[in-house]
């Protein structure tokens, strides 16, 4: 059975002239990567590591230097066209540009059915029902312009599912939105993939949202993909990415605990301090976490502190996603 999304050896590479000499750029480099029917996979990165450039040649808009794309088991080079019949498409960007704001909801989603060649009569029952489920019924006929930005986005997304494809690629979705709008929006990402059985890939900067979305996780880093799994499983795969919590008392003060941790050989660096009511909190990167555990409410309790809490922190997956990319 075909996958939904087929990368194989995938390779994109940029040339340009900068003060007449060649620059040779590898946006994505013998990346190879799937997705299952309904899954939701979500792809992390920083700036420049390539995952647009990725979602770029899934969505036909640029086409691969090397290795192989398929999209609903269709080649993106050798059959856009069906390719682009199979999955719906959002980039993120602030306020809907994306959309004609002196046409109506109703307009822009007959205009953009009639682009995807969606026949009218299938076009005005699916509209119907997408209003419905995004809950623009009642503003149909209100110009774009009038709109908020969350409506916007449901407007967006709604264009997306036109075509009904089983398939959505979902670039930065939520990229400069309000808390509220963003949250709207991943509860509706949520809904695609639930209820409707959507299968999304997904890109982000927000590794809470993507902890909270995604089943499963590919990290990119410089055109390589350098990390695949759950969150979870990213996890416990990277276990330096944890450290110690760490609870004291004292008449020392932030500032003079802050010394005496830091001149402690277990302690790599002080993460997160927090200080309540005489009480002061840490979040320590230790070199060796099961050794600092025992070490240091000894080591503490000689400088006359009190320790009243000591434990691993779990690492995030921002923790681990921080740690990947570094270099």
């Amino acid at each position: 059975m075909a996958k939904a999304i087929e990368v194989i050896g995938v390779t994109k590479v940029f040339t340009s002239k900068e003060e007449g000499k060649k620059k040779v750029v590898r946006a994505v480099d013998n990346v190879s990567l799937s997705l299952d029917d309904g899954e939701f996979v979500g792809l992390l990165g920083p700036n420049g590591a390539g995952k647009t450039t990725l979602i770029k040649i899934l969505g036909t808009l640029i086409l691969p230097t090397e290795g192989i794309a398929r999209v609903a088991g269709f080649d993106v080079v050798k059959e856009p066209d069906k390719a682009r019949s199979s999955f719906g498409w959002l980039h993120g960007e602030t306020g809907g540009r994306a959309l004609y704001w002196r046409l109506t909801a109703l307009e822009n989603l007959r205009f953009y059915a009639s682009l995807q060649n969606v026949p009218a009569e299938v076009a005005n029952k699916r509209i119907d029902i997408l209003l419905d489920f995004f809950d623009l019924v009642g503003d149909k006929s209100k110009m774009v312009k009038d709109f908020s930005t969350g409506m916007k986005v449901r407007v967006m997304l709604a264009r997306s599912l036109l075509a009904n494809p089983e398939i959505l690629l979902m670039d930065e979705p939520t990229v400069g939105l309000d808390p509220i709008t963003a949250d709207e929006t991943r509860r509706l990402l949520i809904s695609l993939n639930k209820d409707l059985g959507k299968t999304i890939l997904f890109t982000s900067h927000n590794m809470l949202e993507v902890e909270k979305l995604c089943h499963r996780v590919a990290i990119m880093h410089k055109g390589k993909l350098i990390a695949e799994g759950s969150p979870a499983m990213l996890s416990r795969l990277h276990r330096e990415a944890e450290g110690i919590d760490l609870e004291v008392e004292s008449t020392l003060g932030l500032d003079g605990l802050r010394k005496v941790l830091e001149s402690l050989p277990r302690v790599k660096r002080i993460v997160a301090a927090q200080e309540t009511e005489g009480s002061y909190a840490f979040q320590l990167q230790v070199d060796g976490e099961r050794e600092a555990l025992y070490e240091l409410p000894a080591e503490l309790r000689k400088a006359g502190i009190t320790v009243t809490s000591i434990s691993r922190s779990k690492p995030s997956l921002e923790d681990v996603f921080l740690r990947l990319t570094r270099s």
